[in-house]
């Protein structure tokens, strides 16, 4: 989930590039700072799962799916 969020960025942001180029309506500001901040906190959520054992890293992949929801919501289906 968290790689796909990276990913998803990198696209937001070469949509942008080639909105850009084309003169077409881009994203916006928005997208394109929200999308690699989400990317960035849910890389380090799930860094930090990877890394514990138990309770904390059940809690921390439970927050990469609450950042993909989050994102998903504010910035699709808005």
């Amino acid at each position: 989930m968290a790689a796909s969020l990276a990913v998803l960025a990198v696209g937001v942001l070469g949509v942008e590039v080639v909105c850009l180029v084309t003169d077409a309506p881009g994203p916006g500001l928005p997208m394109l700072i929200g999308h690699p901040v989400a990317a960035v906190v849910a890389l380090l959520l799930q860094r930090f799962a990877d890394r514990r054992y138990g309770r904390a890293a059940g809690l921390a992949g439970a927050a990469v799916l609450v950042v993909a929801i989050v994102v998903l919501a504010v910035f699709w289906l808005a």
